[in-house]
Parts: C-alpha cells; structure tokens; sequence
C-alpha cells in the first residue's frame, strides 16, 4: 500500500484509483492507514472473507484468525478485469511499477 501511496501522483495523472480491502474492523483498519500514512490509498473495512474468497477465487485462510491473501485486480473503467493477481501466501503482489507500466500500455493501445 505504501508503493501505491509514495507513486500517487502519477497514478492520479493516469486516472488510476487505488482501493485496499481488509477483513480487519474500521478501527484496526484506520490504525494501520495511519500508521502507514496513507492518504491516497483508500482502505475499505470489515469485508466477510469467505464471501469475498468465494465471489473473487481470493485465497483464505482460515483458523484462529480468517484473513484473505493478497489478491489484486487492475480494473478498467468499464469494470472488467484487465489483469489479477492472487496470491498463496506473504509473495505475489501487484507493485505501482506494475501497474503504472499495464496502464500506460493498455491506454496507449487504446489510442491507437
């Protein structure tokens, strides 16, 4: 989340939104943002893992304590997914790099 929050100036010039999903509560969720001082990554509280693992093909893990892995979708703006990343474990995630070079790409194939 911090990748995304240190390259938020261009990010914003590519029209990107960032959203950080977390199965945490808001107050733990809001800690952690703050934490990180995050102020261009939006982080969105309280998902239910097993709905969003179920509807998504997000990996969980479940026990003593049930949390998503870390899973990533570049979506555009018509709301399809151009690229997913899902992960098994602490690797595997999407970077801003990443994403800034899918989005200058898919954009400029669009222009023609």
């Amino acid at each position: 989340m911090v990748d995304f929050d240190h390259s938020a100036n261009l990010l914003k010039n590519l029209g990107v939104r960032v959203v950080a999903g977390s199965v945490d509560s808001v107050e733990r969720t809001a800690e952690l943002a703050a934490g990180l001082r995050l102020g261009y990554v939006k982080a969105v509280a309280g998902l239910d893992a097993p709905a969003v693992a179920r509807s998504t093909g997000a990996f969980i893990q479940e026990g003593d304590r049930t949390f998503l892995h870390a899973t990533g979708w570049l979506v555009d703006p018509s709301g399809a997914i151009v690229n997913a990343v899902y992960s098994t474990g602490p690797i595997g995630r999407f970077s801003a790099n990443d994403v800034l070079k899918k989005v200058i790409f898919e954009q400029a194939k669009a222009a023609g």
